[in-house]
């Protein structure tokens, strides 16, 4: 049976309108819009909303009541989390795994099989004068890369999709923001992914070829996922559309690289930098590109050399500290992991900076096999699942038999690292061991490019 208008979804349930509009735009429950200049009408089919509910409870989530929704602003139920920085450090080039639990976000398969044949045309501001005065003031936000500047972005554009419901890039803008997050702002890698995640099918339901959208699913197919081949497939659909997008190029870039397939992803940011020479954060990224391939001398001097012009930038920091750490700097990697601590504002990363210090005034020599123990200890809690950087950091504190210990992990679980440039330097540094060199070569990952 066919439900026309909010009041009559909401009556199918026996809840308020704002629930069930919510639930629309933040859990997936399937509507379709009819096309039209400003607010479009919408009707749900009873047998789509009744399959929708019973998949949700399915998967022990369900919208029984109002309290188990977890908005698109709000923090999903369940799944892992990885506590202080010393955890998340390279999280962000490191693959992530797939987090159990009932999560509280809509799957791109789901989006796939549900999206609208009757989606609202997209627009290039929402009509509201107001959403559309928010929005881009939202996206400026995004893109200054600061912890209180990304906050105001998922503020502002909560209320742009609030006034604006059918406007997909707004929330193709939040699920950039939340990606954001991760690195600039206070959310967990589990938090910060769903919300993503939830965010960016919004926008494809709305919209299933909005370029925004695919890119941040693009890069929650990698980075969170773990699903290369279904990343590179996201990034190319909107790069076809708009070679000129800069932003699409710079996150497929960073993918590439990490993936191991350096010339592809040095040559898609180069392209972004053509597009926009004046981003630092492509610049900072671009400096770490250059590193991981193996142009150390280079891709240090470029990163000191934004560091020392954009001291707030958190991303910087953490390639500094990475880097340094290979080098044996341990006064240079306590100092960069503590700036970014202050970036950051985490009391668990200014707790963990804490603990550094006193390591490295007691005895440089105990810094990496302190950071070694920490996450040896996260993986036998069960709070980390990753084995690229504790094996970067066992490399770095020169035991041999806890890197034979992650790599044959890795190996028994079938898995293919990313993390190219950790990798890289971890061979480097093992070149005259048979034994860890093979481990490596099993665990390579197939290209993006030819395979």
């Amino acid at each position: 049976m066919r439900l026309d208008g909010w009041k009559l979804i909401a009556a199918h349930f026996g809840r308020e309108r704002s629930t069930v509009i919510r639930w629309a735009t933040e859990r997936g429950m399937p509507v379709h819009r009819i096309p039209g200049p400003g607010r479009s009408s919408v009707y749900a089919l009873t047998e789509e909303l009744d399959a929708w509910l019973d998949a949700d409870r399915a998967v022990g989530d369900g919208p029984d009541d109002d309290s188990s929704v977890a908005p698109v602003g709000g923090p999903p139920a369940g799944g892992l989390r990885e506590e202080g920085w010393l955890a998340r450090l390279r999280s962000r080039r490191v693959l992530a795994f797939v987090v159990p639990g009932a999560i509280a976000v809509a799957s791109l398969s789901a989006w796939a099989i549900n999206r609208d044949p009757l989606r609202q045309t997209d627009m290039s501001l929402p009509a509201n004068s107001e959403a559309a005065g928010l929005y881009l003031e939202a996206r400026s936000d995004w893109a200054a890369r600061q912890p209180e500047s990304i906050a105001s972005a998922i503020a502002k554009l909560q209320q742009v999709v609030m006034l604006e419901p059918g406007f997909a890039p707004a929330y193709a803008a939040l699920a950039d923001s939340y990606v954001l997050a991760r690195e600039f702002g206070s959310l967990e890698d589990v938090d910060a992914f769903a919300r993503a995640q939830a965010a960016a099918d919004a926008a494809l339901r709305i919209d299933p070829e909005n370029p925004d959208a695919l890119r941040s699913a693009g890069f929650i197919e990698y980075w969170w996922r773990g699903d290369r081949a279904a990343s590179a497939r996201l990034f190319r659909a909107p790069i076809a559309a708009n070679p000129q997008a800069a932003q699409t190029r710079f996150w497929f870039g960073n993918v590439l690289v990490d993936n191991g397939d350096f010339a592809a992803g040095m040559a898609e940011l180069e392209h972004a930098l053509l597009l926009e020479p004046a981003s630092v954060p492509l610049q900072v990224d671009t400096a770490w590109a250059r590193w991981s391939m193996g142009d150390e001398a280079r891709g240090l001097a470029d990163l000191e050399r934004l560091r020392d012009a954009n001291p707030s930038l958190a991303t910087i920091h953490d390639y500094l500290a990475v880097i340094y750490l290979a080098r044996g700097d341990m006064a240079a990697f306590v100092a960069e992991a503590t700036a970014l601590a202050e970036v950051n504002g985490r009391p668990s990363d200014g707790d963990q900076a804490i603990r550094l210090q006193a390591a490295l005034a007691a005895d440089a020599a105990s810094v990496a096999p302190l950071v070694l123990a920490d996450l040896e200890a996260d993986l036998a809690s069960g709070r980390r699942s990753s084995l690229t950087w504790p094996t970067f950091v066992a490399t770095a504190a020169r035991d041999r038999a806890a890197v034979v210990r992650l790599l044959d992990t890795g190996k028994a679980r079938g898995e293919r690292w990313g993390s190219s440039g950790l990798m890289r330097h971890v061979r480097e540094s093992w070149a005259r061991d048979t034994e860890i060199t093979l481990l490596l070569d099993d665990l390579v990952a197939d290209s993006l490019v030819t395979g």
